[in-house]
């Protein structure tokens, strides 16, 4: 509220200030409290091209574009000091007061001075910041893989370039935040933002929608809870069911993140809202359809070695294969690869046999599979659904079942209150039985399917979790190569969505 209060006082202070140097300068003065018609006439006062009160409507871009306004308007009293920019717009309510109400010398927009050389690099810091901090949130972002999750697919070490325009730009949620930090200051290990103000989501125009087989980055849903010593880890979700939530709250430091500060990561989304997805056999099914199988899906299959042959660890790697763990009869491992290296492994003298592997479907995993519900205990990552994907406007029917799937939906992502209590269900209070979804929700899963902490652990990704899609590959580092062998030179510059997933010949919805 105090907040909401200083926001209020400094506009209406902008206004007042701005009346005063309209009258100053013959210009009607309640044109300075009508938006629109206030900024033509600033345009005018500092002779910049009128169109640029088109940009008062591109939230984020506005703050930069008022800023300017301000302290061209200063240099225009010839007021052109690093400290009388820096007061133009942080004092501005004040600024703008003495302005139009002292005796000062109007120069106009056209005036010159020199800069200091300190004022030179001053002004050059800023602009470089501001623009980097643009186009790192409305335009494009620098990604690295920092897990196997998307093994072959993306690789440990690939830096991407992430595009924030196709899916549409998100505006900051918590706008308060020094820049390029995302959510923690390295080494001091305190927060790099404020929660002070909070925006509701909003996203500029976007060029396409999120579609199947798309690799978006996106933040963690279950990241709006961590402990910082497992932050990275071990989800806190996780922590509780295994622990309780008093033990985890007494043991570990417990913080809270909004949306837009939790940890960003990708993978391949399967599912797009009103799918209903399902797993069979390791088999990945969407509507009943078998869905799209990457080209380099690493997959799990049953090696049986031949006794009278040895392989190294080192050639395994360089055949892109990775031994997962060796079962009970000696020779049997389970082994992770793609098919197109299935097949040329087959061939060699240590494989006996090889073929495909899956969990069996009376493998219990507990509740470490979403809905995380004993009654769902039967599901494992091989063998999982049918579940169906929200979708905005969908209506459903709440029972156990659906609130088993749904309540976190309802709660967390929608901003609701969800209770169950005789049988009956109280949503914000008020008895329902039905609840009609606002937001889309997708479904998202690793390439390295028994190597992925996915939607299968964690469930359905908001549309407000979305941060980009995943564009190209600038660079790609083997950390394990010798140091000449270091660059993966056949990834460099190469576009993720035309390589590693399919186009509308190859699979079509």
């Amino acid at each position: 509220m105090i907040f909401l209060f200083i926001v209020l006082f400094y506009m209406l202070g902008i206004r007042l200030g701005t009346f005063f140097i309209f009258k100053k300068h013959g210009i009607e003065g309640w044109k300075a409290f009508v938006p629109v018609v206030c900024s033509n006439e600033w345009q005018k006062l500092i002779d910049k091209p009128s169109w640029w009160t088109f940009m008062l409507f591109i939230p984020g871009v506005n703050l930069f574009y008022i800023a300017s306004q301000l302290t061209d308007l200063s240099t225009a009293y010839n007021r052109h000091s690093f400290v009388e920019h820096l007061a133009a717009v942080l004092l501005a309510p004040f600024y703008l007061l003495w302005l139009g109400l002292s005796d000062q010398k109007w120069s106009g927009p056209s005036v010159t001075y020199k800069r200091s050389m300190f004022r030179e690099w001053a002004d050059a810091i800023v602009f470089a910041v501001v623009a980097a901090w643009l186009i790192r949130t409305f335009v494009a972002e620098a990604y690295v893989i920092p897990t196997g999750s998307m093994e072959k697919t993306l690789l440990i070490g690939d830096f991407l370039f992430v595009s924030k325009m196709h899916y549409g730009a998100r505006v900051p949620m918590t706008p308060i935040a020094i820049p390029f930090f995302h959510h923690t200051i390295p080494v001091l290990n305190t927060n790099a933002y404020s929660e002070v103000l909070k925006l509701p989501y909003t996203k500029l125009p976007s060029f396409v929608k999120v579609k199947r087989n798309d690799m978006v980055v996106f933040n963690f849903p279950a990241g709006d809870t961590v402990t910082k010593e497992f932050e990275s880890a071990q989800p806190y979700y996780d922590l509780v069911r295994r622990d309780g939530r008093e033990k985890v709250w007494q043991t570990y430091k417990v913080i809270t993140r909004p949306v837009d500060k939790r940890e960003n990561y990708i993978k391949r989304c399967v599912g797009i809202p009103g799918d209903i997805l399902e797993v069979k056999e390791g088999e990945l099914y969407i509507n009943n359809a078998p869905a799209y199988r990457p080209e380099f899906l690493n997959t799990p299959y049953l090696l049986v070695a031949n006794e009278s042959q040895n392989i190294s660890p080192e050639e395994m790697n360089d055949l892109g294969i990775e031994i997962r763990g060796e079962l009970d009869m000696p020779g049997h491992y389970v082994v992770l690869m793609t098919k197109g290296n299935a097949e040329r492994f087959r061939k060699h003298p240590f494989v006996k046999s090889l073929t495909p592997w899956s969990y069996d479907k009376n493998i219990d995993m507990g509740t470490n599979l979403f809905p995380n519900s004993e009654k769902y205990s039967h599901w494992n990552i091989d063998n999982y659904g049918p579940i169906l994907i929200p979708k905005k406007g969908l209506t459903i029917d709440l029972n156990d079942s659906t609130y088993a799937f749904y309540n976190r939906c309802i709660r967390n992502y929608e901003g609701n209150t969800v209770e169950q209590k005789d049988g009956k269900f109280f949503i914000n209070g008020k008895e329902t039985s039905t609840f009609t979804f606002n937001f889309d929700y997708y479904w998202m899963m690793g390439d390295n399917r028994h190597n992925s902490q996915d939607s299968r652990f964690w469930g359905f990704v908001p549309e407000d979790h979305i941060v980009g899609k995943a564009w190209f590959i600038w660079l790609s580092l083997n950390d394990n190569a010798p140091l000449l062998k270091k660059i993966r030179w056949d990834r460099l510059f190469t576009s993720v969505h035309g390589r590693y997933a399919p186009t509308e010949k190859k699979f079509t919805d």
